[in-house]
């Protein structure tokens, strides 16, 4: 409905009830976003593949154990002599551990 002063006055009086019905909708609606703070849409920060070093400190193992070990979750094998680790599975690693 498109609610103007035009029509409202020239409504019929039995319409009158509806057209404040709409009033009281898009009254609410607008104090509704008043009133709501906005909220940013964050992106979640990227996975970082960490090397041995950066991996160990983080997750409290040895770099030759961390490299030893392929029962990691967060082990990932780039390359032939090439062993990456996700600092986002490490944390969740830790988390299930803890």
């Amino acid at each position: 409905m498109n609610l103007d002063e035009r029509t409202i006055t020239t409504a019929e009086p039995d319409a009158l009830p509806r057209i404040l019905g709409e009033l009281a909708r898009l009254t609410a609606l607008a104090t509704l976003r008043l009133t709501t703070p906005t909220v940013a849409v964050v992106e979640p920060e990227a996975d970082r593949l960490l090397t041995a070093d950066e991996a160990s400190v983080r997750c409290g193992l040895d770099v030759k154990a961390l490299k030893r070990r392929r029962d990691l979750p967060f082990r990932r094998v780039i390359g032939a002599r090439t062993i990456r680790f996700s600092a986002r599975g490490i944390e969740r690693w830790l988390k299930r551990t803890a």
